[in-house]
């Protein structure tokens, strides 16, 4: 049994419970006491408080509970309906009872978020497997994420409505809104890098223009197309995935003193066709050229990411036959290029010019 076990079954859940959420007795939880400060003010309550079953004091609060009796409580639930504890507010009047509900939904999600976060760092045993397992293993992860993060977004896109422009709360909620959006990104980002990959083949020089009309008007005056452009051996769903991770990889990392430059080309390698995308943006440094495409490397912590992007563009095109690279462009910026077997004879095909295998 371990040390934060004991004989008493209710204290062997509760040590489950702190084990379960990553929370330490005695040290705060920095975005716990964020959704109690949110749901203090919301329900003007003098204190917030978050208890879990079986433990006597509080795992998160803000405010002084011993300031005011308790008035409301709300139950938070996980995604299968078992309580978890109460959301507990203290106060010397009455608070609204609906808004504590909602924060109480809040706090759950969040909770629930924490432990689907922690399976990500499994992530990088699962690249190991076949692609069916990491497919497997990615979509279960983007769906024990996508459960609480719509239930948070929910929460605060109703606490928003009840909160007048220009108050703190709002302030507060409009960032709470903002960092539930960056994990919706990275869900999106992860459910990428664990998708199947189909057979098929791609006319580029149709699904390149295809593409960029969907991103109009962010990149319809940024990217250039030079023509011609092969048919590749790559499924048209796979193909956009690789060209929108490295077109968003640009934007991510342009240079803010010029406007961004994106070109697009085509040379034919042997058999092969290798598409390059270059950028004039910040540029990487030579030591880094490789490492870009390994899983979860982000060479700016500032930005925001998973750093699956290039990792995704690589596990594709290798599952295609092809591989990927990465050189420093000429006058700054960064070129990435993949290789795949050319599709077969076509009206591009025989297009554009023929060089030399590295």
């Amino acid at each position: 049994m371990s040390e934060h076990t004991s004989g008493d079954p209710s204290v062997s859940d509760a040590a489950a419970l702190l084990e379960r959420y990553g929370i330490v007795p005695g040290v705060p939880s920095g975005p716990l006491v964020a959704q109690c400060r949110l749901a203090r003010v919301a329900t003007g309550a003098a204190a917030v408080a978050v208890h879990l079953d079986g433990l006597a004091e509080p795992v998160a609060s803000d405010g002084d509970p011993a300031q005011a009796p308790a008035v409301a409580s709300a139950g938070l639930l996980d995604e299968d309906g078992g309580v978890l504890g109460r959301l507990v507010a203290y106060a010397d009047r009455p608070v609204d009872a609906g808004l504590l509900e909602v924060a109480a939904g809040g706090v759950a999600a969040l909770l629930e978020a924490e432990v689907a976060r922690d399976r990500i760092f499994d992530l990088e045993e699962a690249v190991a497997r076949s692609d069916d397992q990491l497919a497997q293993a990615s979509g279960q992860i983007v769906h024990d994420l996508n459960n609480p993060l719509a239930a948070i977004a929910m929460c605060l896109e109703i606490a928003r409505e009840q909160v007048p422009d220009g108050d703190l709360l709002a302030s507060l909620l409009d960032r709470a809104a903002g960092s539930a959006a960056r994990m919706k990104r990275m869900t999106v980002a992860l459910n990428d890098y664990g998708q199947r990959i189909t057979q098929g083949s791609t006319d580029l020089a149709v699904e390149v223009p295809a593409l960029l009309r969907e991103f109009e008007p962010l990149l319809d005056e940024v990217v250039e197309v030079v023509e011609p452009l092969p048919v590749v051996a790559m499924s048209p769903g796979d193909v956009r995935t690789v060209l929108t991770a490295l077109w968003e990889n640009a934007t991510k990392f342009r240079d803010d003193e010029v406007d961004l430059e994106v070109v697009v080309d085509a040379e034919q390698v042997g058999e092969a066709w290798r598409v390059r995308v270059t950028d004039n943006g910040r540029g990487i440094g030579q030591a880094e050229l490789e490492r870009i495409f390994a899983p979860t490397v982000r060479l700016d912590k500032r930005i925001p990411g998973m750093g699956l992007g290039l990792a995704t563009v690589r596990r594709i095109v290798a599952a295609a036959g092809g591989r990927v690279g990465a050189e420093q462009a000429h006058g700054g910026g960064t070129r990435i290029w993949f290789e795949v077997p050319a599709a077969g004879p076509s009206g591009h095909a025989g297009a554009g010019r023929q060089v030399s295998p590295d």
